[in-house]
């Protein structure tokens, strides 16, 4: 299956781009994702502590991505 992943903020930075198509076995879920994106980009690990959303939703679970999907990076925020 071909799934987008976006790229905000220092996830962004990491990656050195904002979007990519990424081609994952069927069945792959978002955490067999954050794993090939720990492999790539050095820095997009566990201690970066980002979010993803799958088409615009929250996933704070394991969620089984689909062909098409859009995955979003989102790395923590702070701010007064």
């Amino acid at each position: 299956m071909r799934i987008t992943v976006l790229f905000f903020g220092a996830a962004y930075d990491l990656a050195g781009v904002r979007q990519m198509p990424i081609e994952l076995a069927d069945g792959a879920d978002t955490e067999s994702l954050r794993s090939i994106l720990a492999d790539r980009y050095t820095g997009i690990n566990s201690s970066l502590r980002y979010a993803i959303a799958v088409n615009e939703i929250h996933c704070a679970q394991p969620t089984v991505l689909k062909d098409g999907d859009v995955v979003a990076v989102l790395p923590p925020v702070s701010g007064g």
